[in-house]
């Protein structure tokens, strides 16, 4: 029996990659996460998708011509949205590729950067440009939509991260007492979640719990044998919690 299986809550996704996860986005419009994964060794990336909520593959681990230099942007009703860069060694982002459920790639514009998601369509603005302009595109096709982009919606985005604190007082017995550094730790409903690391000889261990009611309905741990402190540790949309785990190879969620 697993870990995991000896308690409450189970798992919508639980997917490994063959690379590092680079990177996750959530749709703002639909239950997919996108999520960007990386070969450093061979310079290469990939993308995938997935229904968080029936635990459907939509596509996974897919790449296009020039990955490493392609990075996910956002998502919005199931269409992955990705850029590139103006320069290698900048952040600016240049250019859009589109992929559309089933990975394959609906459009592409190398000469306009995503700026924002709205209800209506994608703002997107030419780089080379100043000062910059504002425009709107379709989400289908990259088309040009006649709008005031100075009025469009954004797309709302309703994302929890973690506070970091001390141990909390109403955890302080349930916490372990080799547990090394701050607390990641958020109230969801009537469930107390909380990430934190302990020392394992001469490693630190970080591990995920969920109470409800004073009693574990998941333990999970994140990574073992780490030299230092990992920064990041889970997020909220949705009432899906996730995390990844598993040297950063693996992506959980669970509906909390």
């Amino acid at each position: 029996m697993s870990v995991i299986d000896k308690y409450t809550l189970k798992p919508a996704l639980a997917e490994t990659f063959g690379g590092i996860i680079w990177k996750i986005e959530i749709d703002g419009n639909s239950p997919i996460v996108a999520i960007e994964s990386r070969n450093v060794a061979e310079r290469q990336s990939f993308y995938s998708a997935f229904n968080y909520a029936t635990g459907q593959t939509l596509f996974k681990e897919i790449t296009v011509e020039n990955s490493w230099f392609w990075s996910i942007d956002r998502v919005h009703d199931g269409i992955v949205f990705l850029h590139s860069y103006v320069h290698e060694s900048q952040p600016e982002h240049k250019g859009i590729i589109a992929l559309d459920s089933t990975g394959e790639v609906k459009w592409q514009s190398f000469n306009v950067t995503l700026y924002d998601i709205s209800t209506e369509g994608i703002i997107v603005y030419n780089p080379k440009i100043q000062p910059r302009t504002l425009e709107m595109r379709a989400f289908e096709d990259g088309a040009p939509i006649p709008y005031k982009t100075g009025n469009y919606q954004p797309v709302a985005r309703n994302i929890t991260l973690p506070n970091i604190v001390e141990k909390p007082d109403h955890l302080q017995n349930l916490l372990p007492d080799t547990l090394t550094g701050p607390v990641f730790y958020t109230q969801f409903k009537n469930k107390d979640i909380v990430a934190f690391h302990s020392k394992a000889g001469n490693f630190y261990r970080q591990q995920l719990v969920v109470y409800q009611d004073g009693k574990v309905v998941l333990e999970d741990i994140l990574a073992r044998d780490i030299q230092k402190l990992n920064p990041e540790a889970f997020f909220i949309e949705r009432e899906q919690l996730f995390y990844i785990r598993n040297n950063k190879q693996e992506f959980v969620s669970y509906l909390v």
